[in-house]
């Protein structure tokens, strides 16, 4: 067949196309996302695992929850720089005995890094973390500027109060 020439569309070349897009698909988030989709992926040669996570702004401050069961406390490493915040430790293997046989093993295991970037701008001055069972809970109070506040509004250059209404 030459180059010139059509080929027959059929289901098979559909299938190639998509599985193609796909693969386009994949390669673009490699490239923009580098270590970290290469993690996604399960394409990097070390062994690493993100924790779970919920990020959940209030009105003063900014919580976050991770799942870290197994991982000792003071195994994390926490650091805040900038309105990053960066998590890092290891969950430990667990240790095999040669008289078992391990049939299945979902827990992941080893080194973790997470970086998390804040909602709202925090003051590192005021933050708190707390582990109990298996949660890390972590408090950033938000800066005074990022905290929401009532604007009165004015009529004719006075403050109006909740009771006064113009009719």
């Amino acid at each position: 067949m030459s180059e010139t020439e059509t080929r027959p569309e059929g289901p098979l070349t559909a299938s190639v196309e998509k599985l193609r897009q796909e693969l386009d698909r994949w390669l673009d988030v490699a490239v923009s996302q580098g270590g970290r989709a290469l993690d996604a992926f399960g394409l990097r040669g070390e062994k690493s695992w993100s924790p779970a996570i919920d990020l959940i702004e209030q009105t003063d401050d900014v919580l976050v929850l991770v799942d870290l069961p197994g991982v000792a406390p003071s195994a994390v490493d926490v650091t805040l720089v900038g309105n990053m915040l960066t998590l890092k430790g290891k969950r430990p293997d667990r240790p095999q005995n040669s008289e078992e046989t391990v049939h299945l093993a979902e827990r992941p295991t080893g080194e973790f890094c997470r970086s998390i970037p804040m909602p709202a701008p925090v003051d590192p001055e005021q933050v708190s973390a707390e582990a109990r069972e298996g949660v890390l809970r972590i408090r950033l109070a938000k800066t005074e500027r990022a905290k929401p506040r009532q604007i009165p509004v004015q009529i004719g250059g006075q403050q109006q109060s909740d009771h006064q209404v113009e009719q």
